[in-house]
């Protein structure tokens, strides 16, 4: 059995909750159903975010090659 480590069901757990926030759709489903997308810089995805350790927030930043939040910003929208 592959051992998770807390670090990423928090990661995941953050996801999730945006998904949520989605319906679990895509932002493209989104568009196509006519429900308004909840981007990252949505005040309820930043208290997510913040919920997140320095280390965890880090670690998406490295995973999808952002520098900074601003260059992470740029990636959601």
């Amino acid at each position: 059995m592959v051992k998770v480590s807390s670090l990423s069901r928090s990661i995941n757990a953050f996801y999730v909750e945006w998904s949520a926030l989605n319906h679990y759709l895509s932002s493209y489903e989104c568009e196509r159903n006519g429900v308004p997308y909840i981007g990252f810089g949505d005040p309820r995805v930043q208290k997510l975010w913040k919920g997140l350790s320095a280390q965890e927030r880090k670690e998406v930043m490295k995973r999808l090659g952002a520098k900074n939040e601003t260059e992470l910003q740029n990636y959601f929208t």
